[in-house]
């Protein structure tokens, strides 16, 4: 595949209609955290992400969300905050899993998320926090994962942010991008519990602004 140069990615704000692109690219970013805490339900898990995302706040709300259009189809998504926008989205994120959900599948998220949530560990006051940066299967190795992250640092940058911060589970193939373009890590997480569901070593990785 031919890399994907700026000119050829074009990045727009995600609107609520890209829901059920959003719902197979995120889970993708976290596989065995995302099954566990939806208990392997994969079409619980597809239907909680893509109601989240059409809400206008939330953790997955495409408010917070920038799309990657290539060849005139999504591509890829980047989705990040301050930790001050990350906690304010914290209640409605809940109080939206508990109406998608029910009462009896969000108690489940609840107690599971009890131990699942360790694999992130504060955001700094300073900080720009990237949440999610997923690429389309058909898209990968074209450039629009660098095109999305790069964007993310100009806009945490223009901000006055100290740093770009994100999560990465340490299998994941995109932690060679991260580290290509100057990220490091800086906080190693493992949970042992959580261990025999698949869910193994995270890094939460930094890059000064």
């Amino acid at each position: 595949m031919t890399p994907a140069s700026a000119d050829s990615v074009e990045l727009v704000p995600a609107s609520a209609e890209h829901a059920d692109f959003a719902a197979r690219l995120i889970p993708d970013t976290n596989p065995a955290l995302f099954d566990y805490l939806h208990r392997q339900d994969a079409r619980c898990l597809h239907e909680h992400i893509a109601g989240q995302w059409q809400h206008a706040q939330g953790l997955f709300s495409h408010a917070w969300a920038t799309l990657a259009m290539h060849d005139e189809n999504p591509a890829g998504i980047a989705l990040g905050f301050t930790a001050a926008e990350h906690a304010a989205a914290i209640d409605p994120f809940v109080m939206q899993a508990l109406e998608l959900l029910g009462e009896g599948r969000f108690t489940q998220l609840a107690e599971r998320f009890a131990l699942a949530r360790y694999v992130q560990p504060t955001i700094p006051d300073d900080a720009w926090y990237l949440h999610i940066l997923a690429v389309a299967p058909e898209a990968r190795g074209r450039g629009v994962g660098e095109c999305l992250l790069r964007h993310a640092m100009d806009v945490a940058h223009d901000k006055g942010h100290a740093s770009l911060q994100l999560d990465v589970y340490a299998d994941n193939p995109a932690l060679r991008l991260y580290q290509r373009v100057g990220m490091e890590i800086i906080i190693e997480t493992t949970i042992p519990p959580l261990t025999p569901e698949g869910i193994k070593t995270h890094y939460r990785m930094a890059i000064n602004l």
